[in-house]
């Protein structure tokens, strides 16, 4: 096995060597002493998934370019060397499921470029450094599966720059979860689940609202479920089971439209099960174990909530509220048809874009993404555009099977952030038939930790007017008749009307061609991609018009631009036509 390790030492001629990656390799045997001798310009050490055994060398510390150091998935033991506090420019630190022991060295604080650690599943031991708190862009904190204990600190509950993952469960950590879990307001994933954690569930947990999944259970957690975990309306999973919490369960609960999983068993809750929203469905809550709950869907098999009936000055209180309330609800009703009526003569049907707020969607994660679009796979692409690629996305199951749309956004593009934002501001404001319609948006990290932009649009099937002009292959499409293509522009000038004039201010798109204009099954045109998109103000002067225009350059596609749109000091709604 010593001799699987002989090209090392040629290695070490290797001056210039930037990257050494041995994953995956069926590696075993004890890592030499001339893992250390290798180029000082060493940036990346990749030799996870192997069988290796031995310990990290102690002169790691000489590689000070290195970024990328992953040993996981071995057998390595012994502890963990301070040396690699002195990789000031690591990045990526995975030493996971291997045998380490020993406690953390305080000196990883000192690697404050560091954006992925991961130390799970080995036999650390002692308490989580407070220096952690220097990680200030770490990303991702892995220290599950190990033997760690006391209290976790303060400053590692106050890293803000945590927005993917953030795990220590199964280890002996007590205590109570301190309130600075509040300033993680970037974290998705939290899993403190199977530790001895005590105290109630901190009110500051509210302000994580983007979090999805959140894990409490296996621990000593008491009091109630705290009505401030209402905001976390991302939520996909919440694992609260086998504490001592107490107290009714929140209906908020019942509006959490991404909720696919909620554990709440082996506690002491009491009062009504609400029957709406996830609790409609037996397979995705557990309720095991809480012996004073009453009520809800006849599933849980709970016994009838009693209800005691009102002495007679408690029944007449609530027949007078009872009066009040529908009464005034009567007239905020007629009050409100009143005055949509009104709105609808004022405007006409034309006006069909009003501002869309963001709260009229729901929200949705790079994580649904992907498995609507199979991993963004070649087979769901539907096209490639300037600045990224359109993707076919299923998503649900069943009878609320649905298709949309998804532009990802290649953000390494000079422009694209910019036409990201400029599509968002354009989209968000109207809404009209002959317009693509947009259904959400995704802004968030990759599993890479990379930055992710999606619009989620209405899937036009047809696809676009070019690829019936122009097929790829014969047959492919029916080139239009003089009828479809004259109804296809009336359907474009119908849009481009709704822009320039039923909206304030005005919109010019910018970047009218056969390939953003899209075709649904009955050949009607839906005007889309607005990422060239100019939102027109009134306060703003024709100085100012041809400063922008001239600092972002000529809009458009060469070909295709109206000729006034060459003029960007005379740049309005008119001049995008003419």
């Amino acid at each position: 096995e010593s001799r699987d390790w002989d090209f090392l030492t040629s290695l070490a001629n290797c001056s210039s060597l930037v990257l050494v990656n041995l994953q995956l390799n069926n590696l075993s045997g004890i890592l030499p002493n001339s893992i250390g001798n290798l180029s000082q310009k060493l940036e990346g050490l990749r030799v996870g998934g192997n069988q290796i055994a031995g310990h990290i060398p102690t002169g790691i510390g000489r590689y000070y370019k290195l970024a990328i150091l992953e040993f996981a998935d071995n057998r390595f033991t012994g502890t963990i060397p301070s040396d690699i506090g002195k990789l000031s420019n690591l990045k990526e630190l995975s030493l996971f499921q291997n045998r380490y022991y020993g406690e953390i060295p305080s000196s990883i604080g000192n690697l404050s470029q560091l954006n992925l650690l991961s130390l799970s599943t080995n036999n650390l031991e002692g308490s989580i450094p407070a220096t952690f708190g220097n990680l200030t862009e770490l990303i991702s904190l892995d220290l599950s599966s190990n033997l760690l204990s006391g209290q976790i600190p303060e400053e590692v509950m106050s890293i803000s720059s945590l927005a993917l993952f953030l795990n220590l469960s199964n280890n002996l950590l007590d205590g109570p979860i301190s309130p600075h879990v509040g300033q993680l307001v970037n974290l998705a994933i939290m899993d403190l689940s199977s530790n001895k954690l005590s105290g109630v569930i901190p009110n500051t947990l509210g302000s994580c609202v983007t979090l999805q999944f959140l894990h409490l259970q296996g621990n000593l957690l008491h009091g109630q479920i705290p009505k401030v975990l209402m905001a976390l309306r991302g939520l996909e999973e919440l694992d609260l089971s086998n504490n001592n919490l107490s107290g009714h369960i929140p209906e908020f609960l019942e509006s959490f439209r991404l909720l696919k999983n909620l554990n709440v068993s082996f506690n002491h809750l009491s009062g009504l099960v609400p029957d709406k929203g996830i609790f409609s469905n037996a397979s995705a809550v557990s309720l095991t174990s809480n012996d004073m709950l009453c009520g809800g869907p006849v599933f849980f098999h709970f016994p009838t909530c009693p209800y005691p009936a009102p002495d007679k000055p408690a029944r007449h209180k609530l027949i007078r509220i009872l009066v009040f309330t529908v009464a005034g609800a009567f007239i905020l009703l007629c009050v409100s048809i009143a005055i949509r009526c009104y709105i609808r003569k004022s405007r006409g049907d034309a006006r069909q874009g009003q501002e869309n707020s963001p709260e009229m969607f729901q929200r949705i994660s790079y994580a649904e993404l992907h498995l609507a679009t199979d991993s963004f796979s070649v087979e769901n692409l539907v096209g490639r555009g300037s600045f990224g690629s359109v993707y076919k996305g299923t998503f649900g199951s069943g009878a609320n099977l649905s298709t949309a749309a998804v532009k990802v956004l290649d953000v390494q593009r000079q422009g694209a952030t910019r036409s990201f934002i400029s599509e968002c501001n354009a989209l968000k404001r109207i809404r009209h038939r002959k317009l693509v319609k947009v259904i959400t948006v995704c802004d968030s990290l990759d599993h890479s930790g990379s930055q992710f932009k999606a619009l989620v649009l209405e899937f036009i099937p047809n696809g676009s007017l070019d690829k019936w002009l122009h097929p790829s292959t014969e047959g492919e499409f029916q080139t239009p008749s003089l009828m479809q293509r004259l109804n296809i522009a009336l359907d474009v000038a119908e849009a481009l009307e709704y822009l320039h004039h039923h909206i304030d201010p005005p919109i010019v798109h910018c970047d009218v061609k056969p390939s953003n204009i899209l075709l649904d099954d009955d050949m009607v045109a839906h005007l889309g991609d607005f990422g060239l998109a100019k939102i027109i103000r009134a306060e703003e002067s024709r100085q100012s018009l041809a400063d922008q225009s001239c600092s972002a350059g000529i809009k458009g596609t060469i070909g295709y631009l109206a000729p006034g749109m060459l003029f960007p000091s005379y740049f309005t709604t008119f001049s995008a036509m003419a």
